[in-house]
């Protein structure tokens, strides 16, 4: 048996939902430990290209949680040292004039949700992004669109957590969560050290159910892998974040049928991956993209497949990148609720149990939702009301 620590909280999960939590956390004055199985911004966190990304968001509280989340970026890039955050705006570009009645759909639907986006002609979008490539045609604009180093982002919470006397232990595994009478009083690690605290946050992310699924407690969502990859420094810098044609299908609009909207060849590579088409430029200079994606796969490691679509596709959007080195390729796995939105709720049982899980946009939410976990376990009202992100929205309806 391990020896035995007390703390007031522990967070399980060093991601960007879990750092902010406890840092949040210790903001209000709670002693706190942040674990993780193998370093802050590990998983998906660590591993993703920065969008600050509200395309794509469904109308409704989704739009409006997804809102308020990037208003607090601002707020955030204020408190912070600098981690690369740019009001930037977003495109969605497309090569194929097949998909123009699809961005034209998406806009009035996007309208209708409640952003100020636009559909661009070729002229319009060259004026916001020159070294777009000669076979794009036009692409839907939205001026809220933000870009970020999460990565970097993740390392200041993490380092002002350590300097203001917060505890990171990691790599270190939770097993099990303790429980007395009907209330947590902690946690044991797999070493067999145990953790006494009233509060445990579980922000594990897609692996978040391992320990849940113990208390007869479960998230039903379905993991994803997302691919990307880096450039070394280039000679041109992409102002806006840009996804591509692709994203139609994933999010195709009202009277759309995504089967009829064509498939790029190298897209039939592998037929079960999806594509997103995401670049963007960072301080340095280098260039991240990708996105090939995979639903329900938890292999976190890249694939020829998808390393190949990208960057076949991106090449063609734009021609510049296509000579630039690739200095890294890797992949990350999130997890997505039946509905898109996370899961943030303190359980009534057991008490002190707070779940910060099932962030599918993390780089959006996540450092919000940590200010929201430390304002519920200090009792007061939070910053964004969570009722419609309660785990108990998807228990089934007796008849």
């Amino acid at each position: 048996m391990g020896m035995s620590r007390t703390f007031d909280a522990v967070v399980i999960g060093a991601g960007i939902a879990g750092t902010a939590s406890a840092w949040y956390l210790r903001r209000e004055g709670f002693s706190v430990a942040l674990l993780d199985t193998h370093y802050p911004g590990w998983g998906a966190s660590g591993r993703n290209p920065g969008f600050l990304w509200l395309q794509t968001k469904a109308a409704g509280l989704s739009m409006d949680f997804s809102l308020a989340c990037r208003r607090f970026a601002e707020t955030l890039a204020g408190e912070l040292p600098d981690f690369g955050f740019r009001a930037s705006g977003g495109l969605i570009i497309y090569r194929d004039e097949q998909y123009e009645p699809a961005a034209r759909a998406f806009v009035a639907d996007r309208v209708a949700a409640g952003l100020p986006v636009e559909l661009l002609d070729r002229a319009a979008l060259r004026d916001i992004c020159p070294d777009i490539g000669p076979e794009v045609s036009g692409a839907v604009w939205n001026p809220l669109d933000a870009h970020q180093d999460t990565r970097l982002l993740l390392r200041h919470l993490a380092g002002g957590f350590s300097q203001a006397g917060g505890t990171v232990l990691a790599p270190a595994r939770a097993e099990t969560i303790l429980i007395e009478g009907d209330a947590c009083r902690g946690i044991r690690l797999a070493d067999g050290t145990q953790i006494e605290s009233r509060i445990v946050v579980i922000a594990g992310g897609p692996w978040s159910n391992g320990l849940l699924e113990l208390l007869g407690l479960e998230i039903p969502y379905n993991p994803t892998r997302f691919e990307a990859a880096e450039t070394a420094p280039a000679p041109f810098r992409i102002e806006p974040v840009v996804s591509g044609q692709s994203l139609f299908r994933y999010f195709t609009p009202p009277g759309i049928d995504a089967s009829l909207l064509p498939r790029e060849t190298s897209e039939k590579i592998r037929p079960e991956l999806g594509f997103t088409e995401q670049i963007a430029s960072y301080p340095d200079g280098s260039l991240q993209f990708g996105c090939a994606y995979e639903v329900g796969s938890g292999l976190d490691q890249a694939t020829v497949a998808g390393q190949a679509m990208a960057c076949s596709i991106t090449s063609r959007n734009f021609p510049a990148i296509a000579g630039l080195p690739v200095v890294r390729q890797w992949a990350g796995v999130v997890a997505q609720t039946p509905d898109g939105l996370p899961v943030i709720d303190a359980a009534a049982s057991p008490a002190g149990l707070i779940i910060n899980a099932g962030h599918f946009f993390g780089n959006l939410s996540g450092a919000f939702s940590g200010r929201i976990v430390a304002e519920m376990a200090a009792g007061r009202g939070p910053a964004y009301p969570v009722s419609g992100f309660s785990l108990r929205r998807f228990k089934p309806v007796a008849a």
